[in-house]
């Protein structure tokens, strides 16, 4: 079974009927799949996307584990020994690796990743970032397929989604954003493989970091943009409340309607929860040496940033524990952003106000516990023993009376202070008519007696009976009276 021709258009029908083949047959033959990974790996971009489709269908046809025994011989995974680096290059001679190893290399290889104006702009990219979203969304239908898999092919789709080359890729944007809009909320699962993707696309995307390449200013601002950016949508995600399914009869039929319910974010594991998704980014925050350069600082602030949004529930006490612990070595490792150092002693108090018994410290056992249940390896006897953060202290009833007092004896003394200084006085500008000189000496005469009358009010030495306030107001009326006839004999 050959799909050699001259023209690309023929080797691309040829691509696709053996992938309607293989759908029909009960199990994959060996000479087609092998074409099948052959044509993907070595043949043009044109025929590299339709070899990559009928691979994918395939996989989700038969399964990927049956695919790979259509090979007749032992294949290997460097993915479920937990390495991600996989080059594509590697795979030109077809070599003995499992079908999602050759797939998951797909998305590193640059010369594929190229648009196809004659076939609505797709390309190997764009096609295996669906094809790998399918798989996750169904990853509970694929029993073959293990846990440890499953975060590699998220974090490279999340890394493609939010990657400068898929800009344009409409099609894979829109795809991705409703797989995101419903995954984290599907199974609780998922959200174990969402945590355990976060730390790997931050790294992916963080220029400097992992031998990533930055560039001038603007393109390392514009990367560190975009990876912040997906932080925040990672923890939007983690957020998320979980769909539940329950049965229920409406209007007397007997047809049961599934409907979507918000599960208990209490019933999630810690594995689950936003408390291992902190956990890990601790870990990987004091990972780092103390003396860091800039790309490894800002990535720090980064995690640290995202680290005191994250909640923690009271029924999950060890990891209270753990990480109180665990914030003094953070905040060591930031203590030059000295507003991230008051929002870790904010969340020491939040941390504190929630476990029962804060005098209690978590024993090494304790905490290696925890760390095993999300595949860490940390041992906090090994480090030097970090400050102690330090937690707010509440203000307590008598600092409130007497910051009030202080505050109402300065705001009487500035007022006073304004109502004796000549320029609070407020001086109301009279209209004026043209040609009635006499009008306006009047006029200043009244100001003039009104601004007396105001600054002998205002001065606490001088007593004035009312006898005498009621001769003056007297005296200003019948000024008054004068001035207004005068001015009605002139107009």
């Amino acid at each position: 079974m050959q799909a050699k021709h001259v023209h690309l258009d023929v080797q691309r029908v040829t691509m696709r009927c053996l992938g309607l083949f293989g759908l029909l047959e009960n199990k994959p033959s060996e000479e087609l799949v092998k074409q099948l990974r052959v044509s993907f790996v070595k043949a043009p971009p044109p025929i590299s996307v339709v070899a990559c489709k009928a691979l994918i269908d395939l996989a989700m046809w038969h399964g990927p584990q049956e695919v790979d025994k259509a090979m007749g011989q032992t294949l290997s995974s460097h993915l479920h020994e937990g390495n991600g680096n996989l080059n594509f290059s590697d795979f030109e001679g077809d070599p003995n690796f499992e079908l999602l190893d050759l797939l998951y290399a797909g998305l590193n290889s640059g010369k594929h990743i190229k648009y196809l104006d004659n076939d609505e702009n797709e390309s190997v990219e764009a096609v295996l970032g669906e094809g790998f979203a399918k798989i996750l969304l169904l990853s509970e239908s694929y029993r073959s397929i293990p846990d440890s898999l499953l975060p590699f092919l998220l974090s490279k789709i999340i890394s493609l989604y939010f990657s400068n080359d898929s800009k344009d890729l409409q099609r894979l944007q829109q795809c991705l954003s409703v797989f995101f809009g419903h995954y984290p909320s599907l199974s609780a699962n998922h959200k174990r493989c969402l945590s355990k993707a976060f730390i790997p696309v931050m790294r992916s995307l963080w220029p400097g970091i992992d031998g990533n390449s930055g560039g001038s200013s603007f393109m390392v601002s514009n990367m560190r943009k975009r990876a912040i950016q997906a932080s925040k949508f990672m923890l939007q995600m983690m957020q998320s409340p979980l769909y539940g399914k329950e049965s229920e009869l409406r209007d007397g039929n007997s047809s049961e309607e599934l409907q979507e319910t918000i599960c208990n974010p209490v019933q999630l594991p810690l594995e689950c929860g936003e408390e291992g998704l902190a956990i890990r980014i601790a870990q990987e925050v004091m990972n780092f040496p103390t003396k860091k350069n800039a790309a490894e600082k800002s990535y720090v602030s980064a995690l640290c940033k995202i680290l005191v949004l994250l909640n923690f529930r009271a029924s999950e006490q060890g990891a209270v524990k753990l990480m109180r612990k665990l914030l003094n070595y953070v905040a060591a490792s930031a203590s030059a952003d000295k507003d991230l150092v008051k929002e870790f002693n904010q969340m020491v108090g939040l941390l504190k106000g929630i476990d029962s018994n804060p005098d209690q410290e978590l024993t090494q056992d304790q905490a290696t516990s925890i760390l095993r249940g999300l595949d860490l390896d940390l041992n906090l006897d090994d480090r030097v023993p970090a400050p102690q953060l330090q937690t707010p202290a509440p203000c307590t009833v008598k600092r409130r009376r007497a910051t009030a007092r202080r505050r109402v004896r300065h705001e009487n003394t500035s007022s006073s202070d304004e109502e004796k200084s000549p320029s609070s006085v407020q001086y109301a500008v009279p209209a004026t008519v043209p040609g009635s000189i006499s009008t306006r000496s009047q006029r200043a005469s009244k100001t003039v007696a009104l601004t007396k009358l105001t600054s002998n009010k205002n001065n606490p030495k001088i007593d004035e009976d009312d006898d005498e306030e009621e001769e003056d107001s007297e005296v200003i009326s019948e000024h008054d009276s004068e001035s207004d006839g005068g001015d009605e004999f002139e107009s």
